[in-house]
């Protein structure tokens, strides 16, 4: 019977991953790891040559928009992005690339070998946290920046930003919260879809109800411990840990220590007995493929930033493509 139960949560997570996981990127140019000036003209005699010929004539054909700059973004243009990047994602399964599946293959591979393990994963988990009393302190503390650590990450983000006139930060906090938005809404999706049992709900056994589960949390005493599959901790750190990395990718410390931390959170959801092993790859999985695709989505759609200041003297005005071809 236990054997029918994991094959049966195979085939679920074999059946999800193609349709959920990883959103098409539907573009032929993905944008925003080498910025170039493209443009640059100053006042008073003092010009510049355009550094990239072509290319500007190029782009500026198709009329793109410029990035927004701090205090410039509107309900509008943030819920148009929005609804458009949730449109990607949930219409994924109709637009499947061939080049997507060996990566989906590898990670549906890996989470059937981790879901026909994760009891015995999980009782060493539980026994390390035991015999390392540091543990059962950190765990509690970490395991924030996958729900309101995170958000108020974003909002230092957006008061840094805002205060220092800093279009970086904006954009950063802005992006954060669209990709933990849509990692939510997926989960929340997944997680009523599979039913799957908390390891805490029956000391470690691990089970599956399928639709079934969301009715069962609607029971006296069973709220929350139907929704494991997969982690939304976990999603929602990834997704800000991978838009803090694309944004800052030149200091690829940040980057570091922002996935360090999101690591840290999957382990603890893990150590705190709410989550298996399985539940916190595909969350990480769906945090880091969503925030991916909304910074993505971002830079496609405005490639171009301008910048006007003073330079030697002269008033200066240059053009920015923020954009890398691939």
């Amino acid at each position: 019977m236990k054997k029918k139960k994991t094959w049966v949560a195979c085939i679920i997570v074999l059946a999800l991953f193609p349709f959920q996981v990883f959103p098409r990127d539907q573009v032929s140019m993905t944008l925003g790891n080498n910025p170039r000036k493209i443009f640059s003209l100053s006042i008073n005699g003092r010009t510049q040559a355009n550094e990239s010929g072509p290319v500007l004539k190029a782009q500026t054909d198709s009329a793109p928009a410029s990035a927004p700059v701090a205090g410039e973004y509107t309900v509008k243009n943030l819920a148009q992005d929005f609804l458009k990047d949730a449109g990607q994602i949930w219409s994924y399964p109709a637009h499947i690339r061939s080049h997507d599946l060996l990566p989906l293959a590898i990670l549906a591979g890996v989470t059937g070998f981790l879901i026909a393990h994760d009891e015995r994963i999980y009782g060493g988990f539980r026994d390390f946290r035991e015999n390392n009393a540091w543990v059962s302190r950190v765990s509690p503390v970490i395991t924030t920046m996958g729900s309101y650590g995170a958000w108020g990450t974003a909002a230092l983000f957006l008061g840094v930003g805002l205060a220092a006139k800093n279009g970086q930060s904006v954009e950063t906090a802005v992006l954060a919260v669209n990709a933990m938005l849509q990692s939510a809404i997926l989960v929340t999706f997944l997680k009523d879809m599979t039913g799957r049992q908390r390891p805490e709900a029956a000391g470690g056994v691990d089970h599956w109800s399928g639709p079934i589960g969301f009715i069962k949390q609607f029971e006296k005493g069973q709220t929350g411990l139907y929704d494991s599959f997969p982690s939304s901790h976990a999603a929602t750190a990834f997704s800000l840990a991978t838009v803090v990395a694309m944004e800052y990718e030149k200091n690829t410390w940040v980057g570091a220590a922002a996935y360090a931390v999101a690591t840290g959170v999957g382990l603890s959801r893990v150590m705190l007995d709410k989550h298996w092993l399985s539940d916190v790859l595909v969350g990480a999985a769906i945090g880091h493929a969503i925030g991916r695709m909304v910074v993505r989505n971002h830079r496609r759609r405005y490639p171009f930033v301008p910048t006007v200041g003073i330079d030697h003297g002269s008033l200066s005005f240059e053009v920015t493509y923020i954009g890398e071809q691939q």
